[in-house]
């Protein structure tokens, strides 16, 4: 039986965490998309909106292959 990984509640529970911890989105064309401010992201539908310094990115959830989280600053 194999497992299917739901990322949308990954995302969720990842931009609902207290205190928040930057992650990345990596994409199946391998792009990558960092998260470092939860307000940041907006999902709806089939879409993922992530903004970036120079605009935003527009991907498809079913596009998504892995959420990288990163070490919390100490």
């Amino acid at each position: 039986m194999s497992e299917t990984i739901d990322f949308e509640k990954d995302l969720e529970k990842l931009l609902d965490q207290d205190p928040f911890v930057p992650f990345d989105i990596i994409l199946s064309s391998g792009d990558r998309y960092e998260v470092s401010n939860p307000r940041w992201v907006a999902m709806g539908g089939n879409v993922v909106v992530v903004l970036q310094p120079r605009g935003q990115a527009f991907f498809r959830k079913s596009h998504i292959i892995a959420v990288n989280v990163r070490e919390p600053a100490k």
